[in-house]
């Protein structure tokens, strides 16, 4: 017998038509039926859980990734390659360092020249190094102090496209005080006169004075980037401007103290006594 199409226990089914039996059958067979459907709801709301619990999961380890793959690991790369910039530079610094100890140390000539050769590929290495790493830094990573060091080195190995890319790098920089900018710029004049520019070079050298302003604390520092320049006509052989710098010079360290007066004096006097036999004639006087 079936009672809403649902079949009946076997006590309903012996012929006991007893109502009150009949409604209690009934009601434990729709009870039972809804059991079998809250366990199909619970079953079903499981599976979507773990579905939507899954989906998370992934959503969450896809954003770990891409943060590994777009932040993390190009900042570990970039501290990496910084780091290396760093210790390219520190190398060519203290190589430098030691050749000019050993010259104030009274090493004899010969074994300077063997110092020289010996350091010689390192500090090749060592630009090397820093140039490839430079092109993948920031801006912000870089500074002029370590970019003054390269160009040295680069000008001391007559490397001058190097040298090129570093004074490049240097000029752009604008989050720098008037000081490291103006011998960002005097590097730069140093380099346009090496390379046969010297119109550009005497711009260059003029534009790293003007960066310092007029003010006497600056005066020290504008009579070193003068006499740069002087010793950079000279050397290229532009004598009309050699010599009316010069007499700038001479005016200009008048305003000097003692001490100033004295060290860029005796720098300037002794580059222009080695350059004697050049085109241009050596100043008569040299007495500052």
């Amino acid at each position: 017998m079936l009672i809403g199409e649902q079949e009946l226990p076997e006590s309903a089914q012996t012929g006991d038509d007893n109502p009150s039996n009949l409604l209690l059958i009934n009601h434990e067979a729709r009870i039972g039926e809804l059991e079998k459907s809250s366990h199909k709801r619970m079953f079903k709301r499981l599976t979507e859980s773990a579905s939507a619990s899954a989906l998370f999961l992934g959503l969450v380890l896809t954003l770990v990734s891409l943060h590994d793959v777009f932040i993390s690991k190009p900042e570990a790369d970039r501290i990496s390659r910084l780091s290396q910039f760093n210790q390219a530079v520190n190398s060519a610094a203290k190589l430098r360092q030691e050749l000019i100890k050993a010259s104030f140390d009274g090493t004899s000539p010969q074994l300077q020249i063997a110092m020289i050769s010996a350091v010689g590929p390192q500090v090749l290495n060592d630009i090397a190094t820093a140039r490839a790493m430079l092109r993948d830094l920031k801006n912000d990573d870089v500074g002029i102090p370590q970019l003054m060091i390269l160009i040295s080195e680069a000008f001391n190995i007559g490397d001058f496209e190097v040298a090129k890319v570093f004074v490049a790098s240097a000029v752009a920089k604008t989050d720098v005080t008037p000081f490291l900018h103006s011998e960002a710029k005097r590097y730069e004049g140093r380099l346009f006169y090496a390379t046969g520019n010297p119109v550009e070079g005497h711009k260059s050298f003029r534009a790293a004075m003007d960066s310092l302003g007029g003010i006497a604390a600056s005066l020290p520092s504008r009579a070193y980037i003068l006499a740069d320049l002087i010793i950079a006509e000279y050397n290229f052989g532009d004598c009309t401007n050699g010599s009316a710098d010069f007499q700038s010079f001479v005016d200009m360290s008048k305003g000097l103290s003692e001490e100033p007066r004295q060290q860029i004096g005796a720098m300037l006097k002794g580059a222009l006594l080695g350059l004697q036999g050049h085109p241009c004639p050596t100043p008569v006087t040299m007495t500052f």
